[in-house]
């Protein structure tokens, strides 16, 4: 499965700066687009720059998810990394946040390359979870709910 880490710098295997900014379209959404190229969500794929409407729906994504990374024992540089994230649309986000990370070996010493292997399995383990909540929405949606 491609993985979004490969347009990163060094792809996808260089720690990257801290998150930063207060808003995700002008701080540190827009600062993560321009380190990595990204313009789409990294489970649907749709366009987050063709017009504004999808721009709105620009979000960022921890991939591994911040209680995740607490319960591990992950260093919060590595945890705010930009190496730990990628461009979602705001319903991608919406889906599988609460992720239980099944890692069984011990956190006390963790390696930039451990670190980035499970970010890698983490995200390959997501993604079709995310995309079969998105199927399941679009089935509830084209239910049309409203015109019950």
């Amino acid at each position: 499965m491609d993985q979004p880490f490969n347009q990163y710098p060094e792809d996808g295997l260089k720690l990257l700066p801290r998150m930063r900014g207060d808003n995700c379209r002008h701080g540190y959404g827009l600062e993560l687009q321009r380190l990595t190229g990204q313009t789409t969500c990294a489970y649907c794929g749709v366009s987050l720059v063709d017009d504004y409407y999808h721009w709105l729906l620009l979000s960022v994504d921890h991939v591994i998810p911040v209680r995740q990374c607490h319960r591990l024992g992950l260093p919060d540089d590595w945890r705010e990394s930009y190496s730990n994230m990628v461009l979602s649309c705001s319903g991608c986000n919406s889906f599988d946040n609460r992720y239980p990370i099944p890692w069984d070996e011990p956190s006390s010493d963790w390696t930039l390359d451990r670190f980035f292997n499970l970010r890698n399995k983490v995200f390959k383990d997501r993604k079709p979870r995310i995309l079969s909540q998105r199927a399941k929405e679009m089935r509830f949606f084209k239910s049309r709910p409203w015109e019950r």
